[in-house]
């Protein structure tokens, strides 16, 4: 299973499995379920039912980093759309500016 498969799961069903197969994890019953998962999943890295996720932060840091780029980029185009005074244009660039601004913050959120 990957870490999305558990999370879909509820509490209940992932201490039945925590109990069930990784009878390693203690204190089953007095985690919440964010908790739980990473037992689970730690549980099974170590007995080598699942790999290791490695990346995932530098994988967010590198899209952050591309949104960045395509951000300034784009503010580069409004200065030179302003100085066309081009209204029509000038809406378009900022609309997606600001759903790359979106992107990244809701990216910082899940980091």
């Amino acid at each position: 299973m990957t870490r999305v498969e558990f999370e879909k799961l509820p509490v209940t069903k992932l201490r039945a499995l925590a109990l069930e197969k990784y009878q390693e994890v203690k204190g089953v019953h007095g985690m919440k379920k964010d908790e739980l998962v990473e037992a689970i999943i730690a549980e099974a890295v170590r007995l080598g039912h699942m790999e290791k996720e490695v990346g995932v932060e530098a994988r967010r840091s590198a899209e952050a980093s591309k949104f960045k780029v395509q951000i300034r980029a784009l503010k580069a185009e409004r200065e030179r759309i302003m100085g066309a005074k081009d209204p029509a244009g000038l809406k378009g660039v900022r609309d997606q500016i600001k759903r790359l601004k979106r992107r990244l913050r809701a990216l910082r959120e899940a980091s």
